[in-house]
Parts: structure tokens; sequence; C-alpha cells
């Protein structure tokens, strides 16, 4: 396998190679592992948006990234729409190293104003080549999933945040409607109850 500065590098060179203005953010397991979390992940998630989306479809879009694309890839378009346990339905473009050598990469659609706003306020880390969603917008997506991996990623963040991005997070959880299960999480019961019961406390 190689390193994911390698995959990183890739998927920067596929999406600086399109017309128009192209965005695209870190998000996901490795944005948190960038911003200091200590654990694990298995793919490369990405927040894109494109001026092309502005006046044509999400298909005709993945229709002009894969002419981008090197041929060892394989690339899915998956509909959010289609997409029943997606809790955000975004579009989501996936791809897939058949030489097994480069991380999956899943590149979600940004769809929501407070999405766009993280993008542009996404920081520059050392060593790695693409912005990195920062902590409070990081905590504003992992927010909308129901996965324990993202309460504890939330309750990790959070832990290292100052008090200004700790309270951007609460006005970001405010605005996106998960203001009170971020305080739940924020105060959770024993952790074992959780692990037993997770639904009741992460959706």
């Amino acid at each position: 396998m190689k390193s994911i500065r390698a995959t990183l590098e890739i998927i920067r060179d596929i999406t600086s190679a399109l017309p128009g203005k192209v965005t695209i953010v870190l998000i996901g397991g490795f944005a948190v592992i960038a911003q200091g979390v200590e654990r694990t992940t298995i793919d490369l998630d990405f927040c894109l948006y494109s001026d092309l989306l502005d006046t044509s479809s999400t298909k005709d879009f993945f229709e002009l990234l894969k002419k981008h694309i090197p041929k060892r890839f394989e690339v899915q378009l998956m509909e959010g729409s289609k997409i029943p346990d997606d809790p955000f339905k975004h579009d989501l473009i996936r791809i897939i190293d058949t030489q097994k050598e480069l991380l999956r990469i899943d590149l979600l659609i940004a769809r929501y104003k407070w999405e766009l706003d993280g993008m542009q306020e996404a920081e520059q880390i050392k060593d790695i080549p693409l912005p990195v969603l920062s902590k409070p917008y990081l905590v504003a997506m992992k927010l909308q999933a129901t996965g324990y991996k993202d309460y504890q990623d939330i309750v990790s963040l959070m832990e290292l945040m100052t008090d200004e991005e700790k309270a951007t997070t609460r006005e970001l959880a405010k605005r996106t409607g998960r203001d009170k299960k971020l305080e739940r999480l924020l105060s959770p019961p024993p952790e074992e109850e959780v692990r037993e019961n997770p639904e009741e406390y992460i959706t």
C-alpha cells in the first residue's frame, strides 16, 4: 500500500485538471487524524464542489471527471437519493484503485450552505497537500452521522478545541439542528451503556 500522501496527491492532480473552479477539502477519518486525534481509517473522504455544478448535473460533472482519472481506477457515481442509510443525501463519487496500492477515495458533493462555508474556512496543515476541514466543521459533519466512531470523534475533537472553536461548534450545531445531540454527547452516561444502546445517544 502506498502512502496516504500519494493518494492525496493523485486526487489533487485529478481535480486540478478540471475546468472551472473546484474546491476540495479533506474530511472524514483522516481529517480527524490530521487535526490531532489518534484513530485509524481505511479510506480518504473529501467534500467537493465545482462551479460547473451550478449549471450542470452531478452526472454531467461525473462524466467530465472520469476523463481525467487514470485508467487504473474504477469510478462509480452513487446518487444520494438512492442511498437510504446516508443521512446527508450527498451524491457520492467513489474512486477505487484496481491495483490495490492506493486507498479508496470518496468524493462527497457538497449540498448545504454550511458545508460550503466550512470548505472556505478549511485549514492548510503541514505536509498535507490539500486543505483540511476545521475541527468545528468536522464535528458539524459528524453530528449528521449515527456511528459510534463518529461519537468518539466528536468527543475527541472537542477536547482539542480552544474556547473560540467550541463556541463556533455550538453555533454550527444549532444552525444544523443538532445542538441537543451535541450536548447529549458531551454529557454522556457511562461508556458501557452507550456501547450497549448507541441509538439512544447518537441519533
